[in-house]
Order: structure tokens, then C-alpha cells, then sequence
């Protein structure tokens, strides 16, 4: 039995209509009355609020151009985050508060399932790849840095964009049950649970759980122990940040793959389903959080784009050293004297 049959591929070319052997709903099939308006509202309403907080980091990482790996990875991962949280968060919001379960609209579930299921493989690959180009800037020694030279790098693009087609096109797609709140291979019809097992996901996420754990850890060990101690204080917070954000990345990811595993092959109580859907969505959403108050460019970025400059000055929201020694000048707290040049810096945090 082809697995391409239980995939987008197949919706495609087959006149937009599901496999009807795996997807097709009993004729008996009654409409459940069950509706979650909480639980959705919650969803809907923090699902809003990270895309209004990620768009501007997407829309600054785009405006930076900047060519290094981790812009580049960090541009890609946006991409998917984004995708994620339309079916996480909006999507799942949606559906909990009407009461829609797969059966109630199949062919739009399963595609936007394939989305969503899609953007977390792409995004754990470019989670992945984004810890090995971190472990390679902090040990030039690193033995996968190769993958960061100018002439590998495009190679490394291509196959996460490749990678995140093959996850949406060819994989076969998660799909909403209201019941548990959650986003299951299995659409809950009556059928044999293993004909939905995922072989392409399940590796996936045995690889985000073991190798990007493995590999920020690393990370966190190599910056706190290996790197020694410094008394710059430019440098403790350079580590800081990239050990803060490493644990944020990786937690989330790390234990949604390991619960989505737990699940296919155990019993799960409702409250296990539930907080995987929690840590799916904050695995799509963390990283806006991250960017806004551990990367200095991004936010500075965003600060400048969002709030127009006599706001940024009134509130001490400096987009940048020179708008701070602008504010500090004028409102003469810059001066020269015997011992030299005093400036104010209460306001202005590098990170």
C-alpha cells in the first residue's frame, strides 16, 4: 500500500479528491454537538498574537539581507513557523469553538493538515541545522561546519526547502479531531490506527529528540565550561543569549517530538494530548519571543519599523546607538568636562 495514496500527492492528482479506501467517512457518521469554546478561544486568540508579534521579525530578517547561515536559517524557519501557526493555533482555534472535526470538512482538513504537518518537519530541519551552525561559530573546530562554507551553504538551503515540499506533498497529513483537541494521523473513522502510521514523521522526530537535544547541550556546555570565563560583559551576555535561546529552541521541539512519538504507540491521557498541542504551538511561536528579546538586530529592527521616531525618543526606545547619543545630546546629558566625555546609557541595552 503506497503511502503517496494517503498524501497530498494524490489529492492533487486525482481531481482533488481523498484515497477513499483510508479517508472516506462512514455514511452513517452523525455530526457531534461537542464544542470547545475555551479551549479555542485561547488558541485563536494566542495564535493571533504571535503572528502580530513574528510578522514584523519575518518582515525585519527580510529588510536586514543579511547573507550569513543564520539569518538564512533563521528566514526559513520563520517561513515554517508562520505556516504552523495558521493550523495550530488559528485552525485549531477555529475548529474547537464550531465543532469541526475531520469528517465535517475532510478535503480542507487534510490539506491544511498537510501544512501544518509539513511546516513542523521543515521547521525541526531548519531547528537542527540552526544548532549546528550555532555549536560551528562558538568551535570553528566543530566537524559539521562544513556545511556553512559558500559553496555548501546553497546546497544546505535547497534541501530544507526541499525537504519542507517532500514533508507537505508526500507525507501523509495530521487531521483534527475535536474530541481531544489535537491533530492526529489517525481521522478517527473507524479504521485500522496502523494504516496511519507515518514513517517519515516518526523518524523525524525521533532525530529532533535526540540530535537537536543532543546538540544544544553542546552547545550550552562548550559556551559555560569550554569557553572559560570572561570578565567582558559584552561577551557573558553573548553567551547568555545564545545558551537562552538554545534551551528555548530545543525544549519545545524536543518535547513535542517525544510526545507525538509517545502517543502513536501508547495510551494517552487527555491532558498528555492536550499539552502536545500546547508545545506544538509554542514550538511555532517561541521563536518571535526569542528574536524580540534576546537578538538586538531583529528587535531593533522591528522597535524602528513598527513605532514612528518621536515615539521611539519620547519613550527611550532607541532604535540604535546613534538615535541614543541623539536623545542624550539634546537633552544635554552628553557633556565634556576634566575627566572626559559622560554619556547616559540607563536606556540603551546591547544584547
Amino acid at each position: 500500500m503506497s503511502a503517496l495514496n494517503m498524501s497530498l500527492y494524490y489529492v492533487f492528482t486525482h481531481s482533488m479528491t481523498l484515497w477513499p479506501e483510508a479517508y472516506n467517512c462512514p455514511e452513517d457518521y452523525k455530526q457531534s454537538d461537542l464544542t470547545r469554546p475555551v479551549l479555542g478561544s485561547y488558541f485563536l486568540v494566542s495564535g493571533v498574537v504571535f503572528l502580530t508579534l513574528y510578522v514584523p521579525c519575518f518582515i525585519a530578517i527580510l529588510k536586514l539581507k543579511c547573507r550569513t547561515p543564520a539569518f538564512g536559517l533563521m528566514l526559513l524557519l520563520s517561513i515554517f513557523d508562520l505556516l504552523a501557526l495558521c493550523v495550530n493555533s488559528l485552525a485549531t482555534g477555529v475548529f474547537n469553538i464550531i465543532g469541526i472535526s475531520y469528517c465535517e470538512s475532510p478535503l480542507f482538513i487534510f490539506i491544511i493538515g498537510a501544512i501544518g504537518g509539513g511546516s513542523w518537519m521543515g521547521g525541526c530541519l531548519a531547528s537542527a541545522l540552526l544548532a549546528i551552525e550555532r555549536c560551528a561559530e562558538v568551535n570553528p573546530r566543530f566537524f559539521l561546519g562544513f556545511l556553512f562554507c559558500k559553496k555548501v551553504f546553497p546546497l544546505v538551503i535547497i534541501l530544507v526547502i526541499c525537504y519542507g515540499i517532500y514533508s507537505m506533498g508526500f507525507v501523509k497529513p495530521v487531521l483534527f479531531t475535536v474530541e481531544y483537541s489535537c491533530w492526529f494521523f489517525d481521522p478517527q473513522i473507524g479504521k485500522d490506527p496502523n494504516l496511519y502510521n507515518s514513517l517519515p514523521d516518526t523518524i523525524n522526530n525521533i532525530c529532533v529528540a535526540l540530535f537537536s537535544t543532543t546538540l544544544y547541550l553542546y552547545l550550552c556546555y562548550y559556551l559555560l565550561f569550554k569557553f572559560g570565563y570572561s570578565t567582558s560583559m559584552w561577551l557573558y551576555k553573548t553567551k547568555r543569549q545564545i545558551v537562552l535561546q538554545a534551551l528555548i529552541l530545543c525544549m519545545f521541539h524536543a518535547v513535542d517530538a517525544a510526545l507525538y512519538e509517545y502517543m502513536k504507540f501508547f495510551y494517552s491521557s487527555p491532558i498528555l494530548i492536550l499539552m502536545s498541542q500546547f508545545m506544538w504551538q509554542w514550538s511555532s511561536g517561541c521563536m518571535c519571543i526569542a528574536y524580540l528579546t534576546l537578538n538586538r538586530t531583529i528587535r531593533t529592527s522591528v522597535i524602528k519599523m513598527c513605532l514612528p521616531k518621536k515615539i521611539r525618543m519620547k519613550f527611550g526606545l532607541y532604535a540604535g546607538f546613534e538615535e541614543h547619543l541623539e536623545q542624550t545630546k539634546s537633552a544635554g546629558a552628553a557633556h565634556l568636562n576634566a575627566v572626559g566625555m559622560a554619556i547616559k546609557f540607563d536606556n540603551f541595552v546591547c544584547n
